[in-house]
């Protein structure tokens, strides 16, 4: 992720995952707007908003709705499809399909596409060295013997 001033990036929902895609583009610096299909507190645009939306200055769109996770595979967020070009990232942090619709459509646009799968890889690379150290008895920020704090 290299942020431009004039460059911002969608997030698809308002929910958990959102939010920590906000947070990584926070720490780059990246201007971004969260969209979802009914208003609420986070939500600063609705899907209806996006065909009036000029795409142009959008580079990165991640979706954090599980929109087209299996066996939904039929369906993807509705987004002005026609917008979407080739100097965006469209990031979908579904794993399962491998390819969404979402992403079957971004990449017909022109667009650059990529799954969540990494990312699963990832958490589990993270998850799997925290429980690494708790067996090998390395201090950790909790304690394993006060459920409370867990």
């Amino acid at each position: 992720l290299s942020p431009q001033p004039e460059h911002t990036a969608l997030i698809l929902g308002t929910g958990g995952a959102s939010r920590a895609v906000a947070y990584v583009l926070d720490k780059y610096g990246i201007s971004y707007r969260f969209v979802s299909r009914k208003a609420g507190a986070n939500t600063q645009l609705l899907y209806s908003d996006l065909e009036q939306l000029p795409f142009e200055s959008i580079r990165w769109i991640f979706n954090a709705t599980p929109v087209g996770t299996y066996p939904d595979v039929d369906v993807c967020p509705d987004l002005p499809y026609h917008k979407i070009h080739a100097a965006q990232l469209v990031y979908d942090l579904v794993y399962n399909p491998a390819e969404t619709l979402l992403l079957q459509r971004a990449r017909a646009q022109g667009a650059t596409v990529k799954n969540g799968l990494e990312m699963l890889h990832l958490q589990a690379e993270a998850a799997w060295a925290v429980w690494q150290k708790k067996i090998n008895g390395t201090d950790l920020p909790f304690s394993l013997t006060n459920s409370s704090r867990i």
